[in-house]
């Protein structure tokens, strides 16, 4: 099987610009790499913390209902109860946030702007 090999020639200036850009983006790739690298470790560091942090609240978890079974149940008057129930009634949740349409205006404006000068 032949190669056609194509030699081109290029100035002196073209080339050392052409070694640059190649050393450049070899420094950048290595540059990603340490931030990955790092990124990979605080990660496992993260997930170690929130396992721990999960057992403890587990841990708490079952000392709550521990002491509770330990504890003794208090006895409250007939006129409190009827209190404690209205209180215990959940507050209905607000709504987000109404959708802002002025934003996607906005956006629109600037692709729009965009598509002109192209």
């Amino acid at each position: 099987m032949a190669k056609n090999l194509i030699h081109i020639k290029l100035e002196r200036s073209e080339a050392i610009q052409s070694k640059r850009d190649v050393l450049k983006s070899e420094m950048d790739l290595l540059k990603m790499i340490k931030i990955l690298k790092r990124y990979h470790s605080f990660r496992g560091e993260e997930l170690q913390t929130k396992i721990k942090l999960h057992r403890k609240l587990a841990e708490t978890k079952t000392n709550m209902s521990k002491l509770q079974k330990i504890l003794p149940k208090m006895q409250i008057p007939e006129i409190l109860k009827d209190d404690e129930e209205v209180e215990k009634k959940p507050k209905p949740k607000k709504r987000d946030e109404p959708y802002d349409e002025s934003i996607e205006l906005e956006l629109q404006n600037i692709q729009n702007k965009l598509r002109k000068l192209h």
